[in-house]
């Protein structure tokens, strides 16, 4: 992943450096012309141009239509997976929200010179401004009561990232590589890892639906088949015992709730904070019943990994985590702690 990495930012450089040349000749040769349009680039409602600083192009996203000029360079994220994508991509946001980050996406954060933009939830937009960025990327669930303020600050791009499926996340990535300027390195990348998650998949056809949920000290989130994760294992053949409620697809389950879904399977998504809440749950004479249990198939995984992750860097470790783990062949589960 590093080795390519450093490839892609490689080649990231070259780009934007020939952008450049050919916009500095354009000017020379052509002084007041825009190049004439050559296609049009997934996500865009309008034709794309060469990505020279004069060109404008036209982003669909949750919240509207947003114009871009030119190739943003200082970008702020305000959710994880937007920090993964531009990772995967080879290039570095000048600033990121942070809260119980899933630990690989420091590497291209914190380690990377970004500077610490308050929450997610309650991003500072003071410390936004003092960035000057020329681009904001946000989440619908999180951001879209300040939408106009972030817009005021920065052209702002806002897509359904927290309660997004697996294929809305691979849709948001395209998008932004394209904002980037990077749609011809993202496709190679993301034919990669679907050929992976394709060679990931289950073949037990008799593997018996799961639960999805994490635990905190409020009790077991239910993640359904809609959720991101939800659909990220189904479509590694695990099927989803849950379906949204109310438009929900996460939603609290109590021990009753959990009995009356009668799951086969459980994946917990947790960490060491909440170990007594999950002792708690197997201590109960309710959980001790459930067929997962019984059968030894209730498996562990980190809730900042598997629940906050996304992007094509998340995936790579959460598909080798599915597959040490025993998940997809539906084997007994080796874990029995979150620490």
């Amino acid at each position: 992943m590093d080795t390519s990495l450093r490839s892609i930012r490689s080649r990231g450089v070259l780009l934007l450096a020939a952008a450049a040349l050919l916009a500095t000749l354009a000017a020379c040769g052509n002084a007041g012309t825009v190049p004439a349009s050559t296609s049009t680039p997934a996500g865009s409602t309008g034709t794309a141009t060469p990505a020279a600083a004069t060109v404008s192009r036209e982003f669909k996203h949750e919240l509207g239509t947003t114009t871009i000029t030119g190739v943003p360079k200082r970008v702020v994220v305000l959710e994880y997976s937007f920090a993964d994508n531009l990772g995967t991509l080879g290039i570095n946001p000048v600033g990121y929200a942070v809260d119980a980050p899933p630990a690989y996406i420091a590497k291209y954060t914190k380690d990377a010179g970004a500077v610490a933009v308050g929450t997610r939830a309650e991003p500072n937009l003071e410390a936004i401004v003092g960035l000057k960025p020329d681009l904001i990327l946000g989440d619908l669930q999180r951001h879209e009561k300040i939408y106009a303020k972030l817009s005021a600050i920065a052209p702002t791009l806002v897509f359904n990232s927290l309660r997004g499926s697996y294929q809305d996340q691979l849709d948001t990535f395209g998008i932004i590589a394209d904002v980037l300027g990077k749609k011809s390195d993202a496709t190679p990348l993301v034919k990669t890892h679907q050929a992976a998650y394709a060679a990931a998949k289950s073949t037990k056809s008799d593997a018996p639906p799961i639960l999805i949920g994490v635990v905190s000290g409020s009790g077991f989130t239910a993640h359904t088949n809609e959720s991101f994760m939800g659909s990220f294992l189904e479509g590694l053949g695990r099927t989803n015992a849950l379906k949204p409620r109310n438009g929900e697809t996460q939603y609290t389950l109590g021990l009753e709730g959990i009995a009356n879904v009668r799951p086969g399977a459980i994946v917990l998504l947790c960490e060491p904070g909440v170990q007594k809440n999950v002792d708690d749950l197997a201590a109960s004479p309710v959980w001790k019943a459930f067929d997962a249990t019984k059968n030894n198939r209730i498996y562990m995984y980190d809730v900042n990994l598997w629940s906050k992750g996304r992007g094509l860097i998340a995936y790579d470790l959460i598909l080798a985590d599915a597959i040490e783990s025993g998940l997809l062949k539906d084997v007994p589960s080796t874990r029995t702690s979150c620490r």
